[in-house]
């Protein structure tokens, strides 16, 4: 761009600038426009405009005036514009499209394109003209005065609430002033503060003018009107009394008869008292009655009083309401404080907190409803208004702040010092007790309205998590933790998952905290698991039907709570609407009536759209509502109705004069809910484990090799293992011995024989009764079946295992030893009669042993074993849920390790047992007729230690079943009642 045409062109750009500004060229903003002109033109590219983006801003424009009514624009405008295009030869200009630059140019300048004036225009009904030439119209066409319009009555309406006190809240130094509406008139000035009207012209005004001096009418009638100062003068101001009785004057009198300056105390009209009274409920602070004492204590100023009351007598009308006062300002700082200082960083309060803030705000809300309800009658000023009669209004009102705040102060703890879940839990255990406590209905009301509304917290959790399997405890609220630093869930149980906090003693006391505590813990191991599985949504399949919607948990509360409360309500607004309705049904009904209702039914059926009938469902017959709900069931779940939280005090005061039994009704809808969530969860949990995970063929596996059910099979392992341990030298190599088991078990269950192993701990001996005890039988299992089959249980079965493999080493010792190795040769078996005698001892004596091991082991594999086994299977196949199969099996386990005497109770018999089971080794070492020949002591000893064992045991055993009530041992105790043979 040459230096010429760019001197040339800021130039232009500068009479441009100061034609659309007005600014001067030593302006800063002139100075600012000029470098952005600038800026744009040397670093512009110069394209070409868009013509069609043009024209279609015109249509738009010409479409919008059309719109808008200005019909006569739209024209006018669409023949300006023709006439521009059509005036002059854009097409042989050098520059191109100069027509649509300088359209585009004016597009962009227009600002208010709605307020053109228009010289064609011709002055319609009810419209100003802008003549900007000033010239005067031929013809006038008729206006209306609105403003008169609309004011017509006013004065009738405004006499009917006028009162004696007006002149109370305007300046007595104010006058009232005429509004201008004369065009002849000049401009007045009454009052410095008063808004100047200004006169027409005596030609015609524009609207602007016009509009101002509406406005301005309208600040005059303001000043005039609204009382808004008379506290600015309580220091001079005596309220006019014109009564002539002396009660009128009390104040004064008292005043000047006591010797007191009556000029220094100031009087107010009982009215505005009452009015300042009712401002102090909604908005407490220091005014002309009311002083602030401290922080938040008001009390009442000295020095006013009203005229027929002195200022003590004044003083102890108003100072009760002080109180309430404080009241107020302490539950709206408590929702104040909650909501400061909140940061990422920064300790958040609970949920639970929040939410009961909201109800506190909707009780004092309905409080100044009814404060600013009181104030409307009291302006009305169609009765006499007093203390006595604002007292008894404000009675039942200032009652329930009572309550609200005794209750508040009780519930609410320190948020910022205790743990969030010690405050909500505290929270709902206090309002319970409330509840419980409370002899007043409306306070009971209170109280319930609080804690089924905070309770929601508790129940959306407990529903995120039972419905979905995601523990959302974002401000550790809930009752129940999550263990953070628990393992991972194949290595430990879903009981380890979660604990309960520590609660506050309150807490504890608190039945539905308890209930809650014991109902969730139970679900939410059923829900972990299926969380694990990936199965959470399978609950709902199982919990609702496929026809029906999934319900949340604080929905299907509040709609029980509706049906439960429902029971107790009164039928006497029942009765009235049935003999309202049986006598709109004698009125005779118009038949042309009819038949537009038939015809509006049928086309809202015909629709079929549920949103449409519930909109409708006010004013549509119950018959069709309830015809429709068969068929459509969106349209049952939208006349399902149900408890909304923000009406529950307001429900509950309609449905019953007497306090209801609440925690009957909690218990009742906690009770129900929960359980028939932990059914369904519990179910599914169930399925799973049997059907998929074959539980009950674990069980019975377990059965089979700890307890030796499968004798066939074990009685193969238990005889190699004592050959082993009896001969091999190395026979304690873990892996040799979990080869052994498992080559046995495969041959039965050759899917599951590789989980079997035994491990040995550091152990050198040949005796089978020392090894056994260093003995562990291992099944590797894994998760979810580990959660029945722990470490714990384990310990117990190889304790019965050990005991087993005791009692088979001894009855298979015994019945190994062999007559003829006592007998021997032929040749050898003239003996005297000393060795034959020995010979005899030491056979009774093993047979006594056989008796009694066999007793033992007949007890233990029949009545014990076997029986606790049928009752462990039908107890499984009555159970329910997961946690019904962990206590029966935990259940059976226990039941057999104390029949088969290993409790601490019965050490002192498995000591005996033990001594029996040890004299087998010493009869088998001395089972020889070489060994018999210098034996008579040992086998003195011997008989005597049997005779000691057997008569313990049977003395024992007899004395557990008569004081110990154990009567499982009656079969046993009468096995060792018999005599012995060789005593």
């Amino acid at each position: 761009m040459g230096t010429r045409t760019l001197s040339d062109i800021h130039n232009d750009m500068k009479q441009l600038i100061t034609a659309i500004t007005c600014f001067e060229e030593n302006e800063e903003g002139f100075r600012i426009c000029e470098r952005f002109c600038m800026t744009n033109i040397k670093h512009h590219r110069y394209l070409s405009v868009n013509s069609n983006t043009t024209k279609e801003a015109i249509k738009g424009l010409i479409a919008k005036f059309s719109i808008h009514g200005k019909y006569d624009v739209a024209k006018k405008f669409q023949e300006l514009v023709d006439s521009f295009l059509s005036s002059f030869e854009f097409e042989q200009h050098p520059q191109y499209d100069l027509q649509w630059y300088l359209l585009t140019l004016l597009l962009e300048l227009a600002t208010e394109t709605c307020k053109s004036d228009l010289e064609c225009l011709k002055l319609t009904r009810g419209e100003c003209t802008f003549n900007v030439t000033g010239e005067n119209e031929n013809e006038v066409t008729e206006e209306i005065d609105w403003a008169e319009y609309l004011r017509e009555g006013q004065d009738n309406f405004f006499n009917d609430y006028t009162s004696d006190t007006e002149s109370e809240w305007s300046s007595d130094t104010e006058d009232n002033v005429d509004i201008c509406t004369n065009v002849e008139e000049s401009i007045s000035f009454a009052d410095s503060d008063r808004a100047v009207c200004i006169p027409y012209a005596e030609n015609k005004l524009n609207k602007l003018s016009i509009a101002l001096n509406e406005e301005l009418k309208s600040r005059n009638w303001l000043l005039s009107n609204v009382q808004n100062t008379w506290w600015n003068e309580l220091e001079w101001r005596k309220y006019p009394v014109k009564s002539r009785f002396c009660d009128a004057h009390l104040c004064e009198i008292w005043h000047k008869a006591n010797g007191g300056d009556f000029y220094t105390l100031g009087t107010l009209s009982e009215y505005l008292v009452c009015r300042e009274l009712l401002w102090m409920f909604c908005a407490p602070m220091q005014m002309v009655v009311f002083q602030q004492n401290g922080e938040w204590e008001f009390s009442i100023r000295p020095d006013i009083s009203i005229p027929s009351l002195t200022t003590v007598a004044f003083n102890s009308i108003l100072s009760p309401f002080c109180k309430y006062f404080s009241m107020l300002h302490n539950i709206e700082q408590f929702g104040i404080k909650l909501y400061s200082n909140q940061s990422d960083f920064c300790k958040k309060p609970p949920l639970m907190y929040e939410t009961y803030n909201a109800i506190l705000k909707q009780h004092i809300m309905k409080f100044k409803n009814e404060i600013i309800n009181i104030e409307k009658d009291l302006m009305k000023q169609d009765g006499t208004s007093t203390f006595l009669s604002l007292s008894s209004t404000l009675k039942k009102s200032l009652y329930s702040i009572k309550i609200l705040h005794e209750v508040h102060k009780k519930a609410i703890t320190n948020w910022k010092v205790h743990p969030n879940w010690k405050c909500a839990s505290k929270l709902l255990s206090s309002l319970y007790f409330e509840i419980q406590n409370s002899h007043n209905r409306e306070r009971t009301n209170i109280c319930i309205s609080l804690y089924l509304s905070s309770l929601t917290v508790y129940l959306n959790i407990i529903d995120t998590w039972l419905s979905e399997g995601r523990f959302e405890d974002w401000r550790e609220e809930f009752i129940i933790v999550r263990l953070l630093n628990s393992s991972v869930l194949e290595n430990s149980t879903h009981y380890e998952t979660f604990s309960l906090r520590p609660l506050d003693n309150i807490c504890l006391t608190d039945p539905i905290m308890q209930f809650l505590i014991r109902k969730i813990q139970h679900i939410g191991q059923s829900i972990e698991l299926l969380v694990s599985l990936d199965r959470v949504t399978d609950i709902w399949s199982i919990n609702i039907g496929d026809s029906e919607t999934r319900r949340s948990l604080v929905n299907e509360f509040y709609v029980k709570l509706e049906t439960e409360i429902s029971k107790y309500s009164t039928c006497e607004k029942e009765e009235e609407e049935k003999i309202s309705l049986s006598q709109n049904e004698k009125v005779p009904k118009n038949h042309c009536d009819e038949d537009v209702e038939k015809n509006i039914i049928q086309q809202l059926t015909a629709f079929n759209n549920p949103f449409l009938l519930k909109a409708f469902e006010d004013y549509l017959p119950s018959e069709l509502l309830k015809k429709n709900n068969a068929n459509d069931v969106g349209v049952s779940k939208i006349k399902m109705t149900k408890i909304d939280t923000n009406d529950i005090f307001r429900r509950l005061e309609k449905i019953s004069n007497h306090i209801l039994p609440f925690r009957k009704i909690l218990e009742n809808i906690l009770a129900d809910i929960l359980i028939s969530r932990y059914n369904g969860a519990s179910k599914l949990v169930k399925n799973i484990m049997s059907e998929e995970y074959k539980l009950e063929s674990h069980l019975t596996l377990m059965r089979s090799v700890y307890m030796m059910e499968a004798g066939h099979i074990m009685n193969k392992f238990y005889q190699r293992l004592f050959h082993e341990i009896e001969t091999n030298q190395m026979w304690n190599n873990s892996y040799y011995l979990s080869c052994i088991l498992e080559e046995i078990l495969s041959q039965w269950w050759s899917d599951s024989s590789s989980r079997w192993s035994i491990t040995v701990s550091n152990t050198h001996t040949n005796k089978v009764l020392m090894a056994v005890d260093n003995l562990t039988l291992h099944y590797a299992i894994g998760w979810p079946i580990n959660i029945v089959l722990n470490e714990k249980t384990f310990i117990m079965y190889n304790e019965i295992f050990r005991f087993q493999l005791k009692l088979k080493w001894a009855l298979w010792t015994l019945n190994n030893l062999r007559f003829s190795d006592l007998e021997g040769t032929k040749s050898m078996r003239k003996r005297n009669r000393l060795e034959q005698f020995h010979i005899r001892r030491i056979e009774s004596l093993r047979f006594c042993l056989l008796h009694a091991i066999t007793s033992i082991h007949t007890y233990l594999s029949g009545q014990v074993l076997q029986n606790l086994s049928l009752v462990l299977e039908k107890s499984l196949m009555q159970a329910d849920s997961l946690d019904a199969i962990v206590s029966v099996h935990n259940e059976y386990l226990k039941k057999v390790h104390e029949h088969c005497l290993l409790t601490t109770e019965y050490e002192d018999l498995m000591a005996t047992i033990n001594n029996l089971i040890e004299m087998c080794n010493h009869i088998r070492a001395r089972w020889n007729y070489k060994k018999l020949i210098f034996a008579s002591e040992e086998l003195d000893v011997l008989e005597s230690s049997y005779n000691k064992y057997h008569t313990y045991l049977a003395l024992a055993l007899h004395n557990a079943v008569q004081n110990k009530d154990a009567n499982y041992l009656n079969g046993l105790s009468s096995a060792f009642n018999c005599s012995m043979s060789y005593v």
